[in-house]
């Protein structure tokens, strides 16, 4: 069991879970939108999300010299030389694959969001005070997890999507938010320790419990309008999916005590965006 415990954490230290997500997500994106993916995109895909990961891992690792209670940033720090060669050679090869094989708006697509991220970060690690005038590093990451893999669906699609796939675009995106937020309560005294900026270091533990509560209760909201907006079956099985997503999440910040025993919520936050991937079966 100790072995089995260790190999996962391994696997979610690597965000090898987020990854899984990735495809999951833009299984659902295409599947929602009725288009033919390339079949390069789901190498392209994955690479891309676990470059931009490991790097933002890397990054905080190297601030903390390995000298932190978060487990996978001791780990990216102790093994950086393997990540960071891994690193590179996953990033040139996503990045020549989509040059080669994908749709030139796609790579300008997907290069300009990658400069905007690296802007992003290159101020929120280096920027001194400038840094207090950032957004949320959990609301770009966010913006970024979706956009990035909404990106290219969208140029196959041709044109612009209804109001409710936009909404379910931004549903997506807040329980991306969320989920992210709710690593930084749980993670909140490690973060403090480490000199991490998170959300819940920025607003404290009470106030972002609050504003997670209202987030959930919001997109369950938007839930319930698209219910009666959309008439489609695989629309509303979306939408069912969007809601066990919000509901485990609402479930997990509730019961604090048993998901912070070793990790849980990290396991629950990342699992709940391998669920898109059951849009496939309908």
């Amino acid at each position: 069991m100790k072995s089995a415990t260790r190999f996962y954490q391994i696997l979610q230290a690597l965000s090898l879970d987020v990854v899984a997500g990735s495809v999951a997500v833009g299984a659902f994106a295409t599947r929602l939108l009725a288009v033919n993916p390339q079949t390069v995109w789901w190498i392209v895909l994955p690479l891309a999300v676990w470059s931009f990961y490991t790097l933002d891992h890397l990054i905080d690792g190297f601030k903390s010299k390995g000298e932190t209670g978060i487990y996978r940033h001791r780990f990216h720090y102790k093994n950086r030389k393997t990540l960071v060669v891994l690193m590179l050679i996953s990033g040139t090869a996503a990045t020549l694959l989509g040059v080669l094989f994908l749709d030139k708006y796609i790579v300008a697509a997907g290069f300009g969001t990658g400069l905007l991220a690296a802007a992003y970060f290159s101020v929120l690690y280096f920027g001194g005070r400038a840094r207090r005038l950032l957004l949320p590093k959990e609301f770009v990451i966010a913006l970024v997890y979706v956009t990035g893999i909404w990106l290219a669906p969208l140029v196959w699609y041709g044109q612009l999507p209804d109001t409710g796939v936009l909404l379910v675009m931004l549903i997506l995106f807040l329980l991306a938010w969320a989920e992210g937020i709710m690593a930084s309560w749980f993670d909140c005294e490690k973060d403090t320790k480490a000199g991490h900026g998170s959300f819940t270091v920025r607003f404290g533990l009470k106030s972002t419990k609050h504003f997670l509560f209202g987030l959930y209760v919001f997109v369950f909201f938007m839930l319930g309008y698209l219910a009666f907006a959309l008439t489609g079956k695989l629309q509303f099985v979306a939408l069912l999916i969007l809601a066990l997503m919000n509901l485990v999440l609402l479930f997990t910040i509730s019961f604090p005590s048993w998901f912070a025993k070793n990790d849980r919520y990290r396991i629950a936050g990342e699992a709940v965006f391998l669920l898109p991937a059951l849009v496939a079966f309908f």
